[in-house]
């Protein structure tokens, strides 16, 4: 597998989950916190579905239910299923998650961590999420606890820097020292931090 991590918008898309059981069911709890329009098909569905903002449907899955789907997962436990599925999502490029068979996958749900924008997700390919799940838990101690107005304080300096200097490398270095500043002391800067940093920068560059 050369799987590359990125973040995609997964509200309102259109998302198929083959299968009934536990496996079905966590997936479809983290594609509806996001979001996602999830559509669940499968003879025997748990009951706790009915708690979610899924469709059901009582049948047997068909290669054709794959079409116009935005992510296909498998947790029919089926061979022959799966491999119908993973047929039609390869002919239509869409993506294929198998929760019971990981060769198979072309997307893979990571150990995701979220703190306002900030999000950590950590895949080991399906070889262990338990490992997964224990360096998100250890990455995500390291996130200061006020990052999300640091967050905010670097989206106001990043026109600001573009305002004051044409000069890419010395708007990197700025914002990578207020970066440092902020990180360090778990806090945004004030407004009156600022221009002396700006000044720093400048007589360095000089």
């Amino acid at each position: 597998m050369a799987l590359f991590p990125i973040l995609l918008e997964w509200e309102g898309a259109p998302c198929l989950i083959a299968g009934g059981g536990s496996l079905a069911l966590h997936k479809a709890k983290l594609l509806c916190a996001q979001g996602a329009d999830v559509t669940v098909i499968a003879p025997k569905i748990l009951p706790e579905f009915a708690s979610l903002p899924v469709t059901l449907r009582l049948r047997k899955v068909t290669p054709e239910d794959a079409a116009g789907r935005f992510l296909v997962v498998d947790a029919t436990g089926d061979e022959e299923a799966q491999r119908l599925l993973k047929d039609a999502c390869e002919a239509s490029h869409i993506p294929f998650n198998s929760a019971c068979k990981g060769e198979d996958t072309t997307a893979v749900f990571p150990a995701v961590y979220r703190q306002g924008r900030t999000t950590v997700a950590v895949s080991s390919l399906g070889a262990s999420p338990a490992a997964s799940t224990w360096l998100r838990d250890r990455l995500a101690k390291e996130v200061p606890s006020r990052m999300e107005e640091i967050l905010d304080c670097l989206a106001a300096l990043r026109p600001l820097s573009r305002e004051r200097s044409g000069d890419q490398p010395t708007r990197r270095r700025f914002l990578r020292r207020c970066l440092d500043i902020m990180l360090q002391e778990d806090r945004p800067l004030a407004a009156e931090e600022i221009d002396p940093l700006w000044q720093e920068i400048i007589h360095q560059t000089l």
